[in-house]
């Protein structure tokens, strides 16, 4: 029987560690979730219940928070617990669809992921809804417009006629709002059978993700794709074991930064900065030097405060990343403001995300603290980068009104860095690090990632002249011993 509850409030997950011991005195560490159930009734519950993996107890929270989702099949036993009546249904009559798994999956991963990552994994999904069974007439205008404008965009989906918009403009066409739920109630009769996925309908699938983008990009749509697969696993939505089964998921890996997608070097780098200047855009410049000087993500510069920035040894700067800030739009935070601010990535040893401290080396400092005197407000928690009207700093409206012109400036028509992207300058800076000699695990602290072997699948690359250099530095070494 089902507890008839309004909300859950959900305390812990991977990030509350704990350490217990056996009678033998042997301490494990395990990860503690509680709940509190309230109640139509009024009246709230409280429950616990510890985990030896940290995926497991996120997994679970993630369960915990879609009880109460309009859309969702989550509902709590009367021991508290989560489970998902429909998806046990539907998997015990083999009935349940792309379509109808996609819901699940959006459902029990809305609440605790991002609103970037909610708004990067919606295309993932809308392009998985697309897959239809072979009998099906071809995917209708109304039902792509209803993909594009509303599925998997909110928590709380409108799914009658009159929560809708009267009209919906779609690529130069008007929809009604019924003609916009017909499109819905198209998906849900014409989706192909999750038990009916195949390795050559998944090949296609990743074929579609990738095609025209970048590798980074390709290789972000692709491991979106294989959790939604690896979910669907979990959840028992089919009845075997899906990866294996398609062999085309289990040992696919994610292209990495190469040749064919080349980081500026530091000339380049300076470059980009004097170009955002040329374009009329000067409070910028010193923003591809953060981000190539210290490893900053975009999101963690526009977040960025004055307290932030304090005196380093040999004139260069102490970078304190205490949180990011990013502004999806309003359909995709939980405030609905389109803003959304988060802790960093980088957590300390107790799991907490207290942030990290980087340096910037005294060129690119020197710049900071002119741009600090002239476009910085004085006070210790303004932001260092911010809009031209003093507001937080839209990175979609960096990108259209100074990123891209100054791009075409400093990068001309056959460069290699014509459509050089942000986060390409975070890969310069480890790289700098690393060829300068920073230890690795400074290095890894600096750029906050979890662990040395993930900065280095990642994050360092080959910059022109790096064979050279090994070289010249082999040969110095030899050079050098020879003559002892």
């Amino acid at each position: 029987m089902a507890l008839d509850v309004t909300r859950v409030i959900v305390l812990g997950g991977s990030r509350k560690r704990v350490t217990t011991r056996d009678r033998r005195g042997v301490a494990t560490e395990r990860y503690d979730v509680r709940w509190r159930a309230v109640l139509r009734s009024g009246e709230s519950r409280m429950f616990r219940q510890r985990f030896d993996r940290a995926a497991d107890a996120d997994q679970f929270v993630s369960r915990l928070r879609a009880v109460g989702l309009p859309t969702s099949g989550w509902h709590l036993d009367d021991d508290g617990r989560p489970s998902d009546q429909t998806a046990m249904v539907v998997a015990a009559t083999g009935k349940h669809t792309v379509w109808s798994a996609l819901l699940l999956y959006r459902s029990a991963t809305w609440r605790g992921a991002s609103a970037n990552g909610r708004k990067a994994a919606a295309f993932t999904l809308r392009t998985t809804a697309r897959m239809l069974k072979p009998n099906a007439p071809p995917l209708p205008a109304a039902a792509s417009a209803y993909l594009d404008l509303i599925a998997f965009r909110g928590a709380d989906e409108p799914i009658d006629a009159n929560a809708l918009a009267e009209k919906f403009e779609y690529h130069g066409e008007v929809f009604a709002a019924a003609e916009i739920l017909a499109g819905r109630h198209f998906l849900e009769r014409w989706s192909l059978p999750v038990a009916d996925l195949d390795r050559d309908r998944v090949r296609r699938l990743i074929a579609e993700l990738g095609q025209g983008h970048a590798a980074a990009t390709e290789g972000r749509r692709w491991a979106q794709l294989r959790a939604v697969l690896r979910w669907w696993n979990d959840e028992a939505i089919v009845g075997s074991d899906l990866t294996a089964r398609l062999g085309v998921i289990r040992g696919t890996s994610i292209p990495t930064l190469g040749d064919d997608e080349p980081i500026p070097d530091e000339r380049e780098m300076w470059r980009m900065a004097w170009a955002l200047c040329l374009v009329g855009k000067p409070q910028y410049a010193a923003l591809p030097l953060v981000m190539g000087g210290a490893g900053l993500r975009i999101g963690e510069c526009c977040e960025l405060r004055r307290r932030d920035c304090t005196d380093g040894p040999n004139n260069g700067l102490w970078i304190a990343v205490r949180g990011t800030l990013a502004s999806p739009g309003r359909s995709w935070t939980d405030s609905g403001d389109g803003v959304e601010r988060r802790g960093t990535k980088a957590k300390g040893p107790d799991g907490d995300l207290r942030g990290r401290r980087t340096y910037l080396q005294a060129a690119e400092a020197a710049v900071l603290r002119t741009h600090l005197e002239q476009f910085t407000d004085h006070l210790a928690d303004a932001r260092v980068f911010t809009s031209t009207t003093g507001r937080y700093l839209d990175v979609s409206h960096l990108q259209q009104r100074a990123w891209k012109r100054a791009r075409e400036l400093a990068f001309p028509e056959g460069h290699r860095l014509r459509d050089v992207g942000r986060h390409a300058f975070r890969h310069l800076a480890v790289t700098r690090w690393l060829r300068a000699g920073v230890p690795l695990r400074t290095a890894a602290r600096w750029g906050g990632w979890s662990d040395v072997a993930t900065m280095l699948r990642w994050y360092e690359s080959r910059l022109p002249g790096d064979d050279e250099l090994a070289a010249g530095r082999l040969s110095e070494a030899v050079i050098s011993s020879v003559g002892r």
